[in-house]
């Protein structure tokens, strides 16, 4: 029976996706997929990398990206796809080795949001539309239609792409904790990669009780991805959003940090703690250069050169003064004059 018919007969109402089995013949897949110990295999081609060294995305593969509500990770996706797109975009770390074609598929996003999203991957990877890009909003659809509409993407496929399908969760009709199902969707996704020569990356919501994927179809595509990356918000700044590889193939590479600029795109930053380190840094380095050859300056002289030598106006050199004191990088005399910390008062024989 058809599927037509099978809608028609039950009122209208769509079937289970596994009441459709293909026509398989085993003695012929015993031929076609036996390993030939002789034959030389290419090494999958790589399209997309972190730090230029480990690979995120290979051809014939799948990876999966996972992480809680709202911690920007289809801002992470903008990025991604940018870098397929073009070889780069606005997080530095990502970078594509070799342009693909890039299909976004979105199951979750309202028509303006999904726009929005295309922008920022349309902005980081130039300014004109890209013409080895293209993205569907398939919030309207059930998830079997769904199944079908990207299926039918993968069979048009006429050389290597990166399908980027943010909402696994919405291609499935029986729940995210049907073994069966997941199981079935997983099989799919594998057989589109192998016999396309594609790399699809799955997007798929945490557990609110811990750090794994949701369900059986996050165990699944766990399981089966070959690179699974966690986006989190920093606990020290919640502006910050930290990507971890939590599993990778090849080569492992460090934890990221990316915010968003005014103009709505990602950039790479540095951790709260570190970024204080490196200005802390700067600072006393600043305040070195002023006081070379000196031995105490008054505070309005202070704030004079400080302002010269760091380019800054003078309510941020005040500021910055305000700080050294606290962390011990100035000091400040009875008699109202500034010390640098590393430099010895004639009158004392111990250094600041």
């Amino acid at each position: 029976m058809d599927k037509t018919a099978f809608v028609n007969k039950t009122n209208g109402m769509e079937p289970n996706p596994s009441t459709y089995i293909q026509k398989f013949d085993p003695s012929a897949a015993l031929v076609k997929y036996k390993v030939d110990p002789s034959k030389q295999i290419e090494k999958p081609r790589v399209i997309l990398s972190c730090y230029q060294s480990s690979p995120l995305a290979t051809i014939g593969n799948c990876s999966l990206i996972i992480g809680k509500a709202k911690t920007k990770k289809t801002f992470l996706i903008t990025s991604i796809a940018a870098a397929a797109i073009c070889g780069k975009c606005s997080i530095s770390c990502i970078t594509g080795d070799f342009p693909v074609e890039v299909i976004l598929i979105d199951t979750e996003q309202a028509p303006y949001h999904l726009q929005r999203t295309v922008d920022r991957i349309i902005r980081q990877s130039g300014e004109t539309i890209p013409e080895n890009f293209i993205a569907y909003g398939l919030r309207p659809l059930t998830a079997i239609q769904r199944v079908q509409v990207i299926e039918n993407i993968v069979n048009s496929l006429e050389r290597p792409a990166l399908i980027i399908i943010d909402g696994l969760r919405d291609l499935l009709t029986r729940g995210i904790n049907d073994e069966a199902e997941a199981t079935e969707i997983m099989s799919k996704i594998l057989r589109w990669t192998y016999e396309k020569s594609c790399h699809i990356m799955l997007v798929l919501h945490q557990n609110k009780g811990d750090f794994n994927a949701r369900g059986h179809i996050g165990a699944e595509a766990t399981n089966k991805s070959e690179t699974v990356l966690s986006v989190a918000r920093d606990d020290r700044d919640r502006n910050i959003s930290i990507v971890s590889a939590e599993y990778c193939r090849d080569i492992d590479f460090p934890p990221f940090f990316f915010n968003i600029s005014e103009d709505g795109l990602p950039y790479e930053t540095e951790r709260g703690e570190n970024l204080q380190n490196r200005k802390a840094a700067q600072m006393a380095e600043n305040f070195a250069f002023v006081f070379k050859g000196m031995h105490s300056l008054a505070y309005t002289e202070l704030v004079q050169q400080y302002q010269e030598i760091a380019g800054i106006s003078e309510p941020t050199a005040k500021r910055h003064i305000s700080n050294a004191l606290k962390i011990k990088v100035l000091r400040k005399e009875g008699t109202g004059l500034y010390w640098y910390n590393l430099i010895k008062n004639d009158n004392e024989n111990e250094p600041f």
